[in-house]
């Protein structure tokens, strides 16, 4: 790994971290932002195995809020998030709109999962849910509109 691939990795994950502290706002059992659009820009920027440590800075910005008990879970499902973003983006060097949106998705599904395990309560993930689902499939959509931006960012880091 070159410096500078590992000074791109350093600079999403303090972005991540900044833009969801910087965004955050209080709602339910945890917070909505906008930190999943550099989340998803990591993933297709990086690639695999990298993409996963699309977690780091959002868990980090968890532990930083006071959500620590969100914080493993987080590391976790927005690792994946960005994985699946990677994954996608593989073969052909971008990735379509849905693909943004699957990745969007299971962060909602992972969180609401998350709720019912924090609390006990099934009945919770409905909730949780709904509220993940909008955040995901907006930062989704604006992840998507950013690809041109990511495309020429990954050629030039050539990660």
């Amino acid at each position: 790994m070159k410096v500078k691939q590992i000074a791109l990795i350093s600079i999403f994950i303090a972005g991540v971290a900044l833009l969801t502290m910087g965004s955050s706002i209080n709602i339910f059992q945890g917070y909505l932002n906008f930190g999943d659009v550099l989340v998803m820009g990591m993933g297709f920027v990086l690639g695999l195995p990298y993409a996963l440590l699309g977690g780091v800075g959002a868990a980090l910005a968890d532990l930083l809020l006071g959500y620590g008990q969100y914080a493993i879970f987080t590391l976790i499902i927005k690792g994946l998030e960005a994985g699946i973003i990677a994954y996608f983006a593989i073969k052909k060097g971008k990735a379509h709109l849905w693909v943004y949106l699957l990745a969007g998705t299971w962060m909602a599904v992972g969180y609401g999962l998350t709720d019912v395990i924090l609390t006990g309560e099934m009945t919770i993930f409905v909730a949780s849910f709904s509220y993940n689902i909008f955040q995901g499939l907006v930062c989704g959509g604006l992840a998507f509109a950013l690809q041109p931006i990511l495309i020429r960012l990954k050629k030039i880091y050539s990660v």
